[in-house]
């Protein structure tokens, strides 16, 4: 199976804070403000699931979750997540056969797209598109490496962990989909961005437009 990441499951945390520190953390918590309280969220690859008790911080109770998620051991952890008085549902899928019965207020796809290649990618965002409300959020984050004005060492650090994740999860990918085009391309308004570790990784909040068709 592609893009499996039970084998690393119990460590992944603690090989990103080993990486990156705080950064991809960071990079999800920070949008959690545009979480309205009552919404009803997907959350899209959630990990470990460490997202779930930060999300209860922010909001202990009312909260309607589907965490979709494709790795078991993945699931196993962050089923023994604290989740507040949320509601969630677990779904242990791929994304891609993912489907649900009504829209969503907000979505969360943190270091999921990167997993992706270009035309999979946009694939799912055509996907997700269908299931997020007019006027609802996008909340993304993932690496960014320009195609001009790349630094080296972002480019070598990049190279290596795609090579460790295809050797050990058989990732798919082997460099990053364009995202701010392929979301451009689906009509979303940009309403927040911000930077971490050396603008390597970005967090952007999209707002998806209204009458926006996405072919």
């Amino acid at each position: 199976m592609s893009n499996n990441y039970d084998p690393v499951a119990r460590y992944y945390d603690f090989l990103s804070w080993l990486v990156f520190g705080q950064a991809e953390i960071n990079a999800q918590i920070e949008m959690l403000g545009y979480v309205a309280p009552g919404s009803r969220m997907l959350i899209v690859g959630g990990g470990t699931g460490w997202i779930l008790e930060k999300i209860a911080a922010a909001h202990s109770s009312g909260l309607h979750i589907t965490y979709v998620e494709s790795s078991l051991r993945m699931m196993e952890l962050s089923r023994k997540r604290n989740c507040g008085h949320n509601s969630v549902e677990f779904v242990l899928l791929p994304i891609e056969e993912f489907v649900a019965p009504a829209p969503f207020d907000c979505i969360l796809t943190g270091f999921v797209f990167d997993n992706f290649s270009a035309d999979k990618a946009r694939a799912v965002v055509r996907q997700l598109d269908l299931l997020l409300r007019e006027g609802g959020h996008w909340l993304y984050a993932d690496f960014y490496l320009p195609k001009q004005k790349r630094k080296l060492w972002k480019a070598v650090l990049l190279k290596a962990m795609y090579i460790a994740a295809r050797v050990i999860c058989k990732v798919e990918a082997s460099k990053l989909p364009d995202m701010g085009e392929i979301f451009g391309e689906a009509g979303y308004e940009t309403v927040y961005t911000s930077w971490h570790y050396s603008r390597f990784i970005q967090s952007v909040v999209y707002r998806r437009a209204a009458g926006i068709i996405f072919a």
